[in-house]
């Protein structure tokens, strides 16, 4: 919490002012009058690579991104579905389960592989408009949109959201 202060405090003055004074153990009545002290922060070589592929990955896709928009294809990458195509090494080091931090990493709605190990082809990507309708709360395109009857504007995804946020205040 201390570091969160001191670190958000040139941006948010008020607000880590504020949060300084429940922070237990403080020295100082200020969290302006403290010193910033360096965190160590690392991660290991497997994080390091897993990151450094994917955003090899996002290079890749980025400049067909701008192909799409420039087309009139898409307006915005959250209109777009991207799919890698092929083989590349980079895939094959990257786990599964982390994949999908791609499709944030790229700020579109739909992402897909198609890993092919005797493709003729080295990795691609393909960009195309992504399915369904816009949600209204996180502005993804998706299938589910509307198949709330409460909630007939937002995804399922945000339908979830919502509806804890109400389960909890009531």
């Amino acid at each position: 919490m201390t570091g969160l202060c001191q670190m958000l405090s040139p941006m948010l003055v008020f607000t880590t002012d504020e949060a300084w004074e429940l922070v237990p153990g403080k020295e100082t009545a200020s969290v302006h009058e403290t010193v910033l002290t360096p965190t160590g922060f690392s991660i290991s070589e497997t994080e390091r690579t897993t990151w450094k592929e994917l955003l090899a990955l996002r290079e890749l896709a980025l400049p067909e991104l701008e192909k799409a928009r420039q087309s009139k294809q898409i307006g915005k990458a959250l209109e777009a579905a991207v799919m890698f195509v092929g083989r590349d090494p980079r895939l094959e080091s990257v786990e599964l389960k982390l994949l999908p931090a791609l499709s944030e990493l790229l700020n579109v709605s739909d992402l897909d592989f198609c890993f092919a190990k005797e493709s003729e082809h080295d990795l691609r990507v393909t960009v195309s408009h992504a399915e369904g309708k816009k949600c209204e709360r996180c502005w993804h395109w998706e299938a589910d949109v509307g198949t709330n009857p409460q909630h007939p504007t937002i995804c399922g995804r945000c339908v979830a959201a919502v509806s804890a946020v109400v389960d909890r205040s009531a």
